[in-house]
């Protein structure tokens, strides 16, 4: 059962307006339909409430999330939403913070996991990646885990000029995101194609990049979530400079792109956009 009292309660305890709750992370049209019990926000959105609101999910969805959660199990689910926002001194904080030493079996995959996002993504530090794929137990994790793992080593493979290899990789995990039918409210999904869609860009296979980020943007519209969007945006932008698209839609994706990453606080895409404008 979900505790929207509880919320609507803290929230005008705090003096706190819909608007000003919602300034940077959603809708006032989002967050009305929750407050009169018609919609729950998607999972980020969510979390960014309810921290705003000094409340944790379990406020809120006590039925839902377990009433015991761990401190490094709520470290890691704020480091992978800043993580997939890209909001990178934010991630790298909390990274800081979890107990290495006090990590159980349940949390022990997604703390890896984001540790080699960061290292090949982010970093492309291959050699600190190659000691993390030693550590985790592939076979051991769920579904959504096991293909970031795979999509992030597409990148592994082509930064160290394995193209089969990461060819391969690709074709298997663009296979099963395919399938996948289900809604996703955790940004693995939108992770996996951003992922698949950056690679097809460091080929230079310019229309299969466009077309896996109009289905990344897609994704974020099915789950109301926000999840690398800037990102889909950046890359149909990038693209589009290999053939003439029209001046205007370049512009309204610029700044749809640029809305988005000052939101997450998405450095990268920001420092990208003001060196376009730069050139121009």
């Amino acid at each position: 059962m979900v505790n929207i009292e509880k919320f609507i309660n803290t929230r005008k305890q705090l003096k706190i307006s819909q608007m000003a709750l919602c300034v940077d992370i959603c809708t006032q049209a989002t967050l009305s339909k929750f407050e009169k019990h018609q919609q729950v926000p998607a999972f980020d959105i969510m979390i960014a409430l309810c921290e705003r609101l000094g409340l944790t999910l379990n406020d809120v969805f006590p039925s839902n999330i377990k009433t015991h959660q761990t401190s490094n199990e709520r470290i890691l689910t704020l480091a992978t939403q800043a993580l997939f926002y890209q909001n990178i001194d934010k991630f790298e904080n909390l990274m800081k913070q979890v107990a290495t030493d006090k990590i159980i079996d349940a949390e022990r995959p997604i703390y890896q996991i984001t540790q080699y996002f960061s290292a090949v993504i982010l970093k492309k530090d291959c050699i600190k990646g190659k000691k993390i794929i030693k550590k985790i137990d592939i076979a051991g994790l769920n579904k959504q885990h096991q293909l970031l793992f795979y999509a992030i080593t597409v990148h592994y493979y082509y930064q160290q000029g394995l193209l089969k290899e990461a060819h391969q990789a690709f074709e298997d995990v663009w296979r099963y995101q395919k399938e996948s039918t289900a809604i996703d409210f955790s940004g693995f999904q939108s992770a996996i194609v951003y992922l698949l869609a950056q690679y097809q860009m460091s080929i230079k296979n310019y229309k299969y990049a466009m077309m896996l980020a109009t289905y990344g943007i897609d994704l974020a519209n099915t789950s109301d979530s926000t999840y690398f969007l800037e990102n889909f945006f950046w890359l149909l932008v990038q693209a589009s400079d290999t053939w003439h698209s029209q001046d205007f839609i370049v512009k309204e994706m610029i700044e749809n792109a640029r809305v988005i990453a000052k939101i997450h606080k998405n450095a990268d895409v920001l420092k990208q956009i003001n060196q376009r404008k730069g050139e121009r």
